[in-house]
């Protein structure tokens, strides 16, 4: 027994944090929504951007629209239930065939990012890249998007943003960044992305890339409190009452209701019907790129919104329906957001949106320099799975070893269920307890670890009763 290693816990949970993804050698602590490989891929595209023109907004507009719309044509002549408007293609969305990428129907997207990403004419550029999210947001919210190659699609498209509009920031003069920023926030903050509470926050965390210097962080900050008032001005318009709850200052569950939205909600539902003639609804990147406009809350049809992107069509009231929690209505708004209220539905996206800026306001304290105010925020959102794992390994960093068992005892007092999400389980075993057993090694702790040794050797069902055996011993002998 004398071979064995009575810190092993604590070694191997260090050796991850020091070594893992959960270092950063840019900053003094992890991040979520800001990856050092951004940067690195704006500095390799670098070579293949020159001051070339790019595509009128107008010719952009067409170039995105025409496959978009031939794709509904194509639609409409091989769906018996299509009907043809003044306005366009009405399509039941559960009579549409599942959307394929093969469908070469977000070609024009691509040959316009591919136009834009080449050219150091940044606000050209950027305003293209806007109007391409725009209308990709938009046409995956109208097609039965049942295996996700529609909202994958968008996913990869707003991370080319990021890397875009991360070289605008290093090289643009800050006037410039300052106008791009605002293009990609107004687009953000449209109707279309705030039933998708991650990928308006991703899209707001292009800011991040400017909060790195003293004289671009206020755009950051300012794309982020334009975020929220969206928000807020959403709940407002929906009769949701307590508009205030989008600041972020309670947390709620993490979940996603982005595949309902984008796809398989309108697939289930076999009333709703969908309008498809994109040319007249995509008009938020042209005001940003010619007017620079960010007043993202004026003009949002809120209730039409919702029901646009749910096919809840003709629920607008949630009278008689009972209270649920938001662990309730994120649950319904997976399983099938048709069971849901509008009222109930933007209460869910709020719901979402105020868990998934949290990572945006701590990346914002993080990589501005403000370390403490980062691990404050870590720390007084410990009930958030990803936001105390964040903190935890702070601690573990620093061999804060009495200050990690404390914040295992507070995460245990007020969420004695919570789970750790950033440490595979081969690190931590028994969740928040291994934590607890590597602060108890450091510190000597034998008479508690012999407990917890005990403890597991006493239950029936522990799969590791021989290398608890041995733990036992170990510490037992260390006592005496």
């Amino acid at each position: 027994m004398g071979s064995f290693n009575r810190r092993q816990e604590a070694d191997d949970l260090t050796d991850y944090v020091n070594n893992g993804w959960l270092s950063s050698a840019e900053f003094d602590g992890p991040t979520f929504l800001w990856n050092h490989l951004i940067r690195e891929a704006s500095q390799e595209d670098a070579a293949q951007r020159n001051d070339v023109p790019v595509a009128n907004l107008s010719d952009a507009d067409v170039v995105i629209n025409m496959p978009m719309q031939w794709y509904f044509d194509a639609l409409a002549s091989m769906v018996p239930t299509a009907e043809r408007t003044d306005t366009g293609v009405e399509i039941p969305r559960i009579d549409m065939p599942t959307f394929s990428i093969d469908s070469q129907a977000l070609s024009g997207v691509d040959a316009v990012v591919g136009n834009a990403v080449i050219s150091t004419r940044w606000l050209d550029a950027v305003g293209n890249l806007a109007k391409a999210v725009e209308m990709t947001a938009r046409f995956v919210g109208n097609v039965a998007d049942r295996d996700n190659e529609g909202f994958d699609y968008l996913k990869d498209l707003i991370q080319t943003v990021r890397v875009y509009m991360d070289a605008v920031a290093c090289n643009a003069d800050p006037m410039t960044g300052e106008q791009a920023l605002r293009m990609i926030t107004q687009v953000a903050c449209n109707e279309d992305f705030r039933l998708n509470a991650m990928q308006m926050v991703e899209l707001l965390s292009c800011g991040l890339s400017f909060a790195q210097w003293d004289d671009t962080r206020m755009f950051a900050y300012d794309a982020l409190n334009k975020g929220i008032a969206a928000m807020r001005d959403f709940a407002a318009k929906s009769g949701n009452g307590d508009a205030s709850s989008t600041t972020g200052d309670t947390m709620n569950s993490v979940g996603s209701i982005d595949s309902d939205v984008t796809g398989d909600t309108g697939a289930r539902d076999a009333t709703a019907t969908q309008s498809h003639n994109l040319r007249d609804t995509s008009s938020d990147a042209d005001n940003a790129h010619s007017t620079n406009s960010t007043d993202a809350a004026d003009g949002a049809d809120t209730a039409n919104s919702i029901t646009h992107s749910t096919g809840a069509a003709g629920d607008s009231t949630t009278g008689g329906s009972p209270t649920l929690s938001p662990e309730e209505l994120n649950d319904l708004a997976m399983l099938d957001p048709s069971f849901l209220s509008k009222q109930q539905l933007t209460q869910t996206a709020q719901n979402q949106f105020d868990h998934a800026v949290q990572f945006l306001r701590h990346d914002l304290m993080r990589i501005s320099g403000d370390a403490e105010e980062a691990d404050r925020f870590l720390r007084d959102n410990h009930t958030s799975e990803p936001l105390a794992d964040a903190y935890a390994a702070r601690l573990i960093a620093a061999e804060r070893w009495q200050d990690l068992l404390n914040f295992v005892d507070l995460v245990e007092r007020d969420a004695p269920n919570q789970c750790t999400v950033m440490f595979p389980e081969e690190v931590v075993p028994y969740e928040w307890e291994s934590i607890r057993e590597a602060a108890l090694e450091a510190l000597g702790r034998g008479g508690e670890l012999v407990a917890m040794y005990q403890e597991r050797l006493d239950d029936t069902y522990d799969p590791n009763t021989e290398l608890n055996r041995m733990k036992l011993q170990a510490w037992t002998q260390a006592k005496e």
